[in-house]
């Protein structure tokens, strides 16, 4: 019976440690939890940035979606040949092509 302050102590001094542990625990769960949030919105950046980048090559390319279509598909199929409109080619009137489009409400 002489160690009864000495053992009072230790499970006092470990039951801290153990709520303080579990502290801890809860709040490293909270931050994985937000970075697997991140983790998740930087892969839709990536992929987004991805479709951004073919969309732009076939802005500035417009053989590249022929390339794909042959690649990808064996039929031979003719379309005709669709031109990009920039905003400089709107605002030229004197063309004999002219644009026209047809918006249809519902």
């Amino acid at each position: 019976m002489k160690y009864t302050k000495q053992i009072v102590f230790f499970i006092f001094l470990n039951i801290i440690i153990v709520f303080l542990s579990i502290f801890t625990g809860n709040l490293t769960r909270k931050f994985e939890v937000a970075n697997l949030h991140i983790l998740k919105n930087i892969e839709k950046q990536k992929e987004q940035f991805v479709i951004n980048q073919i969309e732009y090559s076939i802005y500035n390319n417009p053989n590249y979606l022929k390339k794909l279509h042959n690649i990808y598909f064996s039929i031979e199929e003719n379309y005709p040949e669709k031109k990009i409109v920039s905003l400089s080619n709107i605002s030229n009137f004197e063309k004999e092509n002219h644009l026209l489009v047809n918006i249809k409400s519902k």
